[in-house]
């Protein structure tokens, strides 16, 4: 299965873009680039020189990622840029093969319509970034307790729409998105949803990141056991279960789409 760009901490590239990336190379240059070029000694990836089954970081605050004016991306624009759906991630390698810089290219029409097509093809929002035997199968029991010592569990909780977010705080991106997805929260309040983070982190940790980071999911500490039942490898991880217990939503990291695909499968499902 085809996969088009995959966000937040791991990013799938080169769909059919990298056909049309050949015809171009950037022809742009600034008066800035010429006395200090990124991209000088490195060479743009093609789909030859990287492998389609591992994700690509997209990390702005370890890995320069520019605009094609050369223009440094301020981690503050990135959660913005990336989620406009606009831009084709190229990553750039040196000599080793390593990806020490990433340009942002603006997708041309046809680009835009070809991920638009292939996400039209695919049978639930969410799927293109699962793998296929995740979808439709019963999720994994589990019995927790939050932050303030309530108790969430999945028979407990049958009968309601399920979001998990699996985050730690150290992950750039899984921080970056609490924003919007505090505002899912916000959207289904009083609707039979519950929202569920289970955090890679220990509650004292969790204390004192809190204590200055609003995040409005039920945040459960030393969440290890939890994702590893869930085979969650990668950060930040989404899960939609369903009223009857079945997984429906399964991405990884953040796309543009991310966010209204999470709201599109939670709607569907409180039908």
């Amino acid at each position: 299965m085809k996969k088009i760009i995959l966000l937040a901490l791991l990013v799938l590239i080169f769909v059919a873009a990298n056909a049309n990336a050949q015809k171009n190379s950037s022809k742009k240059t600034s008066k800035s680039a010429q006395k200090e070029n990124p991209l000088k000694g490195l060479k743009k990836a093609g789909p030859e020189d990287m492998d389609p089954n591992k994700p690509i970081m997209l990390d702005p605050f370890n890995t320069p990622i520019y605009f094609e004016n050369l223009n440094r991306l301020k981690p503050e624009e990135f959660m913005t840029a990336m989620m406009s759906g606009d831009y084709v991630p190229e990553p750039y390698i040196d000599k080793k093969g390593d990806i020490k810089t990433i340009l942002l290219r603006k997708a041309s029409e046809e680009e835009k319509k070809q991920m638009l097509e292939m996400r039209q093809g695919m049978m639930e929002p969410g799927q293109m970034d699962a793998q296929p035997d995740k979808l439709g199968k019963q999720a994994v029991s589990f019995s927790v307790s939050d932050m303030n010592g309530n108790v969430f569990s999945l028979d407990a909780l049958k009968e309601k729409v399920i979001v998990l977010n699996f985050w730690f705080i150290e992950c750039k991106p899984c921080v970056m998105e609490m924003p919007e997805l505090n505002k899912l929260v916000e959207k289904f309040k009083g609707k039979e949803v519950v929202f569920i983070g289970f955090a890679n982190t220990d509650k004292a940790k969790l204390q004192k990141f809190l204590s200055s980071n609003k995040f409005l999911y039920n945040i459960i500490p030393d969440s290890q056991t939890v994702a590893e039942n869930y085979e969650v490898r990668m950060f930040p991880t989404h899960i939609v279960i369903d009223r009857a217990s079945r997984i429906r939503f399964y991405a990884v990291g953040l796309g543009p789409t991310t966010m209204s695909d999470l709201e599109k499968i939670i709607e569907t499902h409180l039908k």
